[in-house]
């Protein structure tokens, strides 16, 4: 079997020391994608470089015309934010591997703090849809969430890229980390990702306003109320179809 790769290619040698690092990799509800991307894209991140891996699928997105690379690596020099997003699934095999190797990148950049944006399907009352849930490696970090109206996670499970990044980075006093996770509601859950950074907007003093992207939970709520009705009549007209006698029968 082929040795896993998962190299950091930096376009640029930059000092990342004092840096926070906001990471969002694919997961319930894609929150962490989501609003990484948003993130990157209200505040002008400048890209500088890539994750490169040998288990990736062949599939790429396209920008403005150009191909990009799956997990792409971005810095706000002013505001000393570096951030990573991912828009492919890591496959489980390799999840440890890539953990291993962001908390490696991490510490030899000098990064003082992690944050992770990612999704969790709360059980109980869903109206709570504004409620985030964190994870700390400390309890400084935990006071940290706490103060920021973020509710902990007193005891359960969390997986992926994301948790093991939170188990390496626990053992490293020099480094805070924690997860803000988003209550999901949808496959796709852009109020989940609001929210998120609505927390994130407090925790680092940001001034990035939400509202853009909550009118793209509302259009995206539009159109699953569309599909979800016109699957409804399609069902309802097969359905007279059937009753009438008019459905064709095949064998």
């Amino acid at each position: 079997m082929t040795e896993p790769l998962v190299e950091f290619v930096e376009y640029k040698k930059i000092d990342l020391s004092g840096y926070t690092l906001i990471e969002g990799f694919p997961g319930l509800g894609l929150v962490g994608t989501i609003g990484v991307k948003y993130l990157v894209e209200r505040l002008k991140f400048e890209q500088i470089g890539h994750i490169e891996t040998n288990f990736f699928i062949p599939i790429i997105s396209i920008r403005n015309g150009l191909p990009v690379y799956p997990s792409r690596i971005f810095i706000h020099r002013g505001r000393k934010l570096a951030a990573i997003i991912s828009e492919q699934i890591i496959p489980k095999m390799m999840v440890r591997h890539v953990a291993k190797a962001i908390v490696k990148w991490v510490e030899k950049k000098g990064i003082k703090q992690v944050i992770s944006l990612e999704g969790i399907r709360s059980k109980g009352d869903f109206k709570k849809i504004e409620t985030v849930y964190g994870i700390a490696d400390s309890e400084e970090a935990k006071e940290l969430l706490k103060k920021h109206n973020v509710t902990i996670v007193m005891d359960g499970i969390t997986t992926g890229v994301t948790a093991l990044i939170l188990l390496e980075l626990s053992q490293n006093k020099e480094i805070s980390s924690c997860s803000l996770l988003g209550n999901v509601q949808i496959a796709a859950d852009y109020k989940a990702a609001a929210e998120c950074l609505k927390r994130l907007n407090d925790i680092l003093n940001l001034n990035l306003s939400i509202e853009p992207l909550l009118e793209e939970a509302k259009e995206t709520e539009k159109a699953l109320l569309r599909q979800l009705e016109g699957m409804k009549r399609t069902h309802e007209t097969v359905k007279k179809l059937e009753d009438s006698g008019a459905m064709p029968m095949y064998t």
